[in-house]
């Protein structure tokens, strides 16, 4: 199950087959000055401002940050999941380059192959429904808000490939891709008539093996799984189903036409803790398996600080800090970084060693160009209170930060006196 056409009017294919590998891969996800806005009675909410951080093929990103700071609204908007209105795309792109087949050796490393390139904030509806399922899936926090409950889940998983993967069941089955009554129903298409006329004896027997074929893929996705039994599991309905094991219909249902990126939304959260290690060691294995990036929505820094590679930390709708895991846990640069990983226990930490973020957080209802968390911060300064602080590539390259505290007053051509200080102590 590996085959990708991609038939976005706006990709930029790569050069034709040479039979040559390709060089070093480009980022498969660039969020490049993202801005969401939703209109309200009170004027325009800046839910997502400008947001920038990048995705690398097979990577796992953790994105951070306290409630309502924007990370669903950036995430969804991969889907285009974001309603509009009250939503609108205020500027930025989501520039995504999937795998995609060289059309002469169908392979993904030559030259002919590689990767392709759109803007996902261009794609129509049309166009978005190809790309969920079959190049980005998505896990939600709670699988029993996710799951159909009058559908079995056999018929929930065959979804997806009912819309992605149509033609190459008709293939395993032995039928022709050329019968548009069989192409309707492969696509799970077809209208009373046409269902009528498949259940006529001649057609039967055709639509029973076409029938078994769509079976096994769906027991083949939930195996994957470890679902014990993945054909008594297809009976079933989500009510009959643990946590756990409902949840591991998401992933089978996610991972199904094996995407390029995975977004998994808190996806241990309405878990019991006992399951949550399992369910994340599965997406570990499955990510392994399908060269599957992922982007971990999760409050919980313990669980990013373990399973992710790059940690993306969001503050009222902006990234204030990205970087390497390890750099970033073991020295964040943005004051509200140091903040939240002073608020998580660890073994060795004294009694009343956890420490609180003084202030709320900042109204988002049409905000003055400032640094968002300059009212919470013992840093700062007239700067901090009249400027925004962009997105700056520090001591590696690869820690970016946004705040005045690494940058200098004569690049910015403002008086040393309102820059922020290092000295003061944190509160």
């Amino acid at each position: 199950m590996t085959n990708r056409p991609v038939e976005m009017s706006d990709v930029a294919l790569m050069p034709r087959c040479s039979g040559a590998e390709r060089g070093a891969a480009l980022p498969l996800v660039t969020v490049d000055d993202l801005s969401i806005y939703f209109q309200s009675r009170r004027g325009t909410v800046h839910a997502v401002d400008g947001a920038s951080f990048e995705i690398g093929v097979g990577q796992t990103v953790g994105l951070v940050g306290e409630t309502g700071c924007g990370k669903s609204v950036t995430a969804r908007s991969f889907l285009g999941l974001v309603p509009s209105p009250p939503a609108v795309h205020a500027g930025g792109r989501i520039v995504f380059r999937p795998r995609q087949e060289c059309p002469s050796c169908h392979a993904s490393d030559c030259q002919g192959g590689g990767q392709a390139e759109y803007d996902l904030t261009k794609l129509t509806p049309r166009e978005f429904r190809k790309v969920r399922g079959e190049q980005i899936a998505m896990i939600f926090q709670d699988p029993s808000l996710a799951l159909n409950p009058v559908l079995t889940i056999g018929q929930q998983v065959a979804e997806v490939f009912h819309q992605h993967r149509a033609e190459m069941m008709l293939a395993d089955a032995g039928l022709s891709t050329d019968d548009p009554l069989l192409r309707r129903a492969a696509s799970d298409r077809s209208s009373r008539l046409e269902r009528a006329v498949l259940a006529a004896p001649g057609l039967r027997r055709r639509r029973n093996r076409l029938q078994k074929v769509v079976d096994e893929y769906v027991a083949q996705a939930l195996a994957e799984t470890r679902i014990a039994n993945p054909r008594k599991i297809m009976n079933s309905y989500p009510h009959e189903l643990s946590g756990g094991m409902k949840q591991r219909v998401m992933i089978a249902q996610a991972l199904a036409c094996a995407p390029d990126l995975l977004i998994a939304d808190e996806p241990t959260t309405a878990l019991d803790v006992t399951i949550q290690a399992h369910i994340l060691d599965l997406i570990h294995e499955l990510q392994e398996r399908h060269h599957t990036a992922v982007l971990y929505i999760s409050h919980d820094l313990s669980l990013v600080r373990d399973v992710c590679d790059q940690v993306v930390v969001m503050y009222a709708g902006q990234v204030v800090e990205q970087g390497p895991t390890t750099r970033l846990f073991d020295n964040p640069l943005h004051p509200y970084a140091r903040g939240l990983l002073g608020a998580v226990p660890s073994g060795g930490q004294p009694r009343g060693g956890l420490s609180a973020i003084e202030g709320m957080v900042p109204e988002l209802v049409n905000p003055s160009s400032q640094c968002r968390f300059h009212t919470r911060c013992a840093h700062a300064s007239a700067v901090c209170a009249a400027h925004t602080p962009t997105l700056t590539a520090h001591d590696p390259p690869d820690h970016r930060a946004a705040c005045f505290l690494y940058e200098h007053a004569e690049t910015l051509g403002l008086p040393a006196e309102d820059m922020p200080s290092r000295n003061r102590s944190a509160s």
